[in-house]
């Protein structure tokens, strides 16, 4: 395992490892700053060792690089998806292993450099990255500036993993690092499927905001995929959100784009379902649930007890047995907005925290949880 400390000042140390439990995954950033800031982290390097469901590696489309390297400003315009990025932006992260679960694809497995930096038109944040992941939200871009270079490494761990000791030392995990551990990692459910499922309302949305991969990952080729490809997200939200405001399409004054063609189509579907229900239908959900439609849905799998108890018991604690010690560790319970099963995730947060105190020497949890709600 390497050091990647380049401060050179010492940092400060936590007499016992903190650890931090929050609901909505983006509120663990707050506590990495706040670590930083009170120097038990260094302001630069840090790595972030994330299991999950999901990797939270997109960007807000339009959050700007500025925006991003504002410091602690940036937190309130986080989100569960999007906020790994901004703080590697900022120099804070400095690497990061997104650990997933066999039913999680996003990433491939493996290393890769990305530079991430701001549009030179636009000022927004984005990534040289050509993976669909980034050019189904249309954030790449092969010129940037104020650019920083990072490390992502994915790999999958399960209880079918071969050798739990060779897939940690292949990770080679730079310290300090913090522990990062979504509750969803080990039961995963998609929390769109159930909205008017009646009516099928997922499957519908995939031809409405599908995404078609470029035959060329040229830099010409992918900048002008990523152009249309804004365009289309930009026209959709536009339309969901005169839908969210008037409930209908009516007059609406924006382009009579084919969006808008297959959107209309959707509309009395929608409304008829809806009635049928007793409910007003939540556009804006919607608008939400499509967008998660580019890569065939997010993943969904809601484990047995058992596989829960034999991931936490045996293959977690193997896997952080073989890592050297985190600074701090943070947990999202991802329940509320529907990632983690809500009937499983109570059961989950005991198994995890009893083994994280199995294995280190921690503080009483912090349970933020209770007290945002």
């Amino acid at each position: 395992m390497s050091s990647n400390n380049s401060n050179a000042n010492p940092l400060k140390h936590f007499k016992k490892i903190p650890i931090y439990i929050v609901e909505e995954h983006n509120d663990a950033l707050q506590f990495i700053y706040s670590a930083i800031g009170g120097k038990k982290l260094p302001i630069e390097g840090t790595s972030l060792v994330h299991l999950d469901a999901h990797p939270d590696m997109l960007i807000d489309r339009k959050l700007k690089g500025e925006e991003a390297r504002a410091g602690r400003k940036v937190l309130q315009s986080l989100q569960i998806e999007n906020w790994i990025v901004p703080a590697v932006a900022a120099g804070h992260i400095g690497s990061v292993v997104w650990i997933r679960p066999p039913w999680a694809n996003q990433f491939t497995d493996g290393s890769r450099l990305i530079q991430v930096g701001d549009h030179p038109a636009t000022g927004f944040l984005r990534v040289d990255s050509k993976e669909p992941y980034y050019l189904s939200d249309a954030l790449y871009s092969s010129r940037l500036v104020n650019k920083r270079k990072f490390r992502l490494t994915v790999a999958e761990l399960s209880p079918s993993t071969d050798s739990v000791q060779q897939l940690c030392n292949r990770l080679d995990i730079n310290t300090p690092f913090v522990l990062d551990i979504d509750l969803d990692f080990f039961s995963t459910a998609n929390p769109f499927l159930n909205i008017y499922e009646g009516i099928g309302l997922y499957d519908l949305l995939e031809d409405i905001f599908k995404f078609d991969p470029p035959e060329s990952d040229d830099p010409e080729t992918l900048e002008k995929l990523v152009m249309s490809r804004e365009e289309q997200l930009q026209q959709l939200e536009d339309l969901f959100l005169h839908l969210e405001e008037y409930g209908n399409l009516d007059n609406y004054a924006g382009e009579k784009s084919i969006y808008f063609k297959k959107v209309s189509a959707l509309v009395p579907i929608v409304l008829k379902e809806a009635t049928r229900l007793g409910q007003s239908p939540d556009w804006w959900a919607i608008f939400a649930g499509g967008c998660t439609r580019d890569q065939g849905g997010l993943p969904h799998h809601i484990s047995s007890e058992e596989l829960i108890t034999e991931t936490i018991g045996k293959t977690l604690k193997s896997f952080l047995q073989n890592l050297p010690k985190p600074v701090m560790i943070t947990l999202a319970r991802s329940t509320d907005d529907g990632y983690c099963p809500s009937h499983q995730v109570d059961n989950i947060q005991k198994q995890v925290l009893n083994t994280l105190q199995e294995i280190y020497e921690t503080d009483d949890p912090v349970f933020h949880y209770l007290h945002t709600k």
